[in-house]
């Protein structure tokens, strides 16, 4: 079966830097928590007053970590507000159109994509207003959370069949946007150029984990978000 791409975006619109880390970890983990279509054994994490479920794939969070750490290097600067993006994305293998049909091919094509934008600011100076912004940054943390969770349950159909119960069916990457592209030159990239390839998929790690699928469809995992407080 043939799947459209879907794109869903989120968005911090004030967070300090000295928060990145943390609700970066928290945003990757939670996408990578309902898209990862592989049996996996649920953990909790802490970030920000709230209880995050993430995946025990040791894959998926190396992969987390290296990216934050490229995404702060490169987003080191002294402006006072800066806008930083990157975007989560996750491949099918599909036959490779052939305009000659002599001989059939396989390629990866991406089917859904998560883009995150971050609108960077300087950690505040004073205790309140570090109180103001904590409570401001805890806010929009669980709203976007909230919104990963209905996106998973509203959106379901575009996923695409799993075929295989060796490994992880769906190649994902973390795109970073560099300071030498624009955005769009990178998504076309990352969908095009630097698609996974066929021999990249069979050695990477993605690839290698042995987890079985459990059906044929993704179903919604019951996820846990739980906040020290109310939003308000």
């Amino acid at each position: 079966m043939t799947t459209s791409q879907q794109e869903f975006s989120l968005e911090m619109t004030s967070l300090p830097r000295d928060q990145v880390k943390d609700v970066l970890r928290g945003l990757l983990h939670s996408i990578f928590f309902h898209r990862l279509l592989i049996n996996v054994l649920p953990r909790e994490l802490r970030v920000l007053n709230t209880t995050v479920s993430i995946t025990d794939s040791p894959d998926v969070e190396n992969l987390i970590e290296e990216k934050i750490a490229e995404f702060l290097h490169n987003s080191n600067s002294p402006t006072q507000v800066k806008q930083e993006k990157l975007a989560v994305l996750f491949y099918e293998k599909r036959l490779k159109k052939n305009w000659f049909q002599f001989s059939k091919s396989e390629e990866f094509v991406c089917w859904e994509q998560w883009n995150i934008t971050l609108n960077l600011t300087q950690p505040p100076k004073s205790e309140q207003e570090k109180s103001k912004s904590m409570k401001s940054v805890e806010n929009q943390f669980i709203q976007n959370l909230m919104k990963i969770l209905k996106i998973v349950n509203d959106y379901k159909e575009h996923i695409p069949s799993i075929t295989t119960t060796e490994g992880n069916p769906f190649p994902y990457q973390i795109a970073i946007q560099s300071q030498s592209e624009s955005w769009n030159t990178m998504i076309k990239r990352m969908l095009v150029t630097d698609a996974p390839t066929i021999e990249k998929s069979t050695s990477s790690p993605v690839a290698q984990n042995t987890a079985n699928v459990s059906s044929s469809k993704a179903s919604s995992r019951p996820s846990s978000i739980r906040s020290d407080r109310g939003m308000s």
